[in-house]
């Protein structure tokens, strides 16, 4: 019997007397509407139906399991033979037609048996419904891997499209739904509308991504090379290094394999010091560069990385040495400092900074052994105390520079001893040090012999800054009546009580003075100071930042008679009564002070500061580009203005070559 007769003859049989019409359907009933209307469509009792199936198959176990085989290996012999039947390519439209009729007979017979099989096993027995399709050609390009589930209508894993393609149900592992697959197993098992949700998803997530990397903040460009100057601001290049500063910073970069220098010369070798000490890299193997025994002047800018046995061997390696700057010696100990008095007969200039490890008495001890051969002498951040003041003051009688900055234990018992003693105490303390002067044979008298009280006559430079104690303004008057007439520097910076009448003294005694800094006193008012500069010219630098109640009147009378020698003024901070009459008469402008409210009136007309090259008038909101360029006008060897603080002063200002403004808000660093 033909395959095609028996699928009809069984197909006919099912039907149970319908008509013999393809595709006559008759009246449904109203339960039938009812039920589509609510949803309860083929595909809710296919899944009703299916979960009775697994209940069934968990229950009969093996035998489930041999059915389901065997049903599959069925529909994988259809697959096969449909396969085949697509892969065949027709010459015309009716041998396409015919082929697909014989397919869809023989996948019928085969459901036929498979379902005849199911019967016998039980109500469990996985069938299969084949949703009819009208006849038609069909375009590849039609053709896709996923199919609508309303035409994929699937029971037990095989359908139309299954038995001519091949293919396995699996369920979704999101939403448990059956589908078909087919080819090789994914590593996730997603129905379509899964796929595409989660396609969707990854999308965004993409989109995200690529959103947030366009809104992170691009590299900004390269900018100019800058340098930091001494002001402490960040400056362009004004030009292009030399082959000679070029030179010096590839051997400041390999200086590990240097041996010597050869032939350099002062300030070439002063240069390559400084950038060493800038990289941090000088160290006890390193200095040994920078040392001879023909050197008589050695400067190490940055010591950090010496420790004590380095700094010992300086008066090894250059038993000639004259002058001895050491910056940032924390290092330094007692008896390293002792070494170097008693290793360096020819000693005369000596710079510590930072040596907070020496002690008071191993001061005091240094002063004793180096005695009349001090010059100068200068410590910052150091523990410098009244014993080792008393052994400077007494041993060191020909000391003509001296520096203290910063240190913690100097007091104003350490003030009082640069003048006369009026107390027996301090009468007392001294007459124990110079008694033990004359008992070593220090002294020039005999030895024996008590030392009566004696200043330090060649004495020219004395620099008090900002001690960490408090001074009384009546032992700094002593100091001036005692050494004013011979001092040509003056710095006492940080002495919060001074008052009028010490501005008074020096007006009396302070006879010689061409630098005067009197930073952040701000006891001493401005008529005190104008007084005091209508008496006193000469100045070269004066410092009176952080003096609040400095008046206008102050600083023309400064530029009255000192302003053909000023080279350097620092107003820092004098905010409060300094206004632009004030800053305009650095250009030689006095305008007459009004009181009653008027306008003021320019009184008089002179040369101005024309020799002023560093003016410093940070914090001074006064300062405005006109201002500026009335200065700039009349100073011709203006080189730097330091406008920290100053809102008015914009890129407006006036520029020249030559001229630099440290602090400007508006440069872009």
């Amino acid at each position: 019997m033909d395959p095609n007769d028996r699928a009809r003859g069984n197909a006919a049989g099912r039907a149970g007397g319908r008509s013999k019409g393809a595709g006559i359907r008759g009246p449904s009933s109203a339960l039938t509407d009812y039920l589509q209307e609510i949803g309860v469509t083929e595909h809710f009792r296919e899944r009703r139906r299916r979960e009775a199936e697994e209940r069934a198959a968990a229950e009969q176990g093996g035998q489930q399991g041999e059915q389901q085989q065997q049903v599959n290996a069925e529909a994988g012999n259809a697959d096969e033979e449909g396969a085949e039947t697509e892969n065949a390519e027709p010459d015309h439209e009716e041998t396409q037609d015919v082929e697909e009729e014989t397919a869809d007979s023989a996948l019928a017979a085969d459901m036929q048996h498979a379902e005849d099989q199911a019967q016998e096993a039980g109500p469990s027995t996985v069938t299969v419904q084949i949703k009819a399709k009208g006849k038609g050609k069909r375009k590849k390009d039609e053709e896709s891997d996923y199919e609508p589930e309303d035409e994929m209508t699937v029971r037990g894993g095989l359908n139309r499209s299954s038995a001519r393609k091949g293919g396995r149900m699996h369920d979704c592992d999101m939403c448990g739904k059956r589908f078909l697959v087919r080819g090789e197993m994914p590593d996730q098992l997603l129905c379509a509308a899964c796929r595409r949700s989660k396609d969707k998803a990854s999308a965004a997530d993409a989109a995200s991504v690529a959103r947030r990397a366009r809104t992170v903040q691009k590299k900004p460009a390269a900018r100019h090379k800058m340098r930091k100057t001494e002001g402490g601001l960040l400056e362009f290049e004004a030009e292009l290094p030399t082959l000679q500063n070029l030179c010096v910073r590839a051997i400041a970069r390999h200086l590990d394999q240097v041996d010597s220098f050869g032939e350099v010369s002062g300030p070439s070798l002063d240069r390559l010091n400084r950038i060493i000490s800038k990289l941090r890299v000088l160290d006890a193997q390193t200095m040994r560069l920078f040392m001879g025994a023909d050197r008589t002047s050695v400067t190490l800018y940055d010591c950090t990385r010496i420790d004590a046995a380095g700094l010992r061997r300086i008066s090894d390696e250059c038993p000639m040495l004259e002058r001895l700057d050491l910056q940032f010696c924390g290092r330094m100990d007692g008896a390293s400092l002792l070494a170097l008095a008693q290793g360096l007969p020819k000693l005369q200039h000596v710079r510590l900074d930072g040596a907070f490890l020496v002690r008071d008495t191993e001061w005091a001890a240094f002063f004793r052994e180096a005695g009349g051969r001090l010059r100068s002498f200068s410590a910052a951040f150091a523990g410098f105390g009244p014993q080792a003041m008393r052994a400077l003051v007494t041993h060191c009688v020909n000391i003509e520079s001296l520096r203290l900055a910063e240190c913690s234990d100097f007091d104003d018992d350490c003030l009082a001893m640069l003048a006369v003693p009026i107390t027996e105490y301090e009468e007392a303390e001294q007459e124990a040090e110079r008694k033990l002067r004359a008992e070593t044979g220090k002294g020039k008298q005999a030895v024996g012999t008590v030392l009566s009280w004696q200043p330090l006559a060649q004495l020219r430079v004395l620099e008090l800054q900002r001690p960490h104690k408090p001074m009384v303004c009546t032992t700094a008057r002593r100091v001036v009546r005692a050494l004013g007439a011979q001092l040509r520097v003056l710095d006492m910076s940080g002495f919060r009580d001074l008052d009028d009448g010490f501005m008074g003294d020096m007006g009396d005694h302070a006879t010689s003075l061409q630098e005067l800094a009197l930073a952040s006193c701000d006891s001493i008012t401005g008529d005190a100071m104008a007084a005091f500069f209508a008496r006193r010219n000469g100045f070269t630098r004066v410092d009176l930042g952080r003096c609040y109640m400095l008046t206008d009147n102050a600083v023309q009378e400064l530029v009255r008679h000192s302003g053909a020698t000023l080279r350097h003024l620092s107003l820092n901070s004098v905010d409060d009564s300094l206004t632009q009459n004030g800053l305009l008469a650095l250009a030689g402008q006095m305008f007459e002070q009004c009181t009653s409210g008027k306008e003021p009136r320019l009184a008089e007309q002179t040369l101005g500061c024309v020799g002023l090259e560093v003016l410093d008038v940070s914090w001074v909101r006064s300062t405005t580009d006109n201002v500026l360029e009335t200065v700039v006008s009349q100073c011709k060897r203006l080189a730097s203005i330091s406008v920290y603080g100053c809102g008015s002063v914009s890129a407006f200002a006036p520029v020249r070559p030559g001229l630099k403004y440290v602090g400007r808000e508006c440069d872009t660093l």
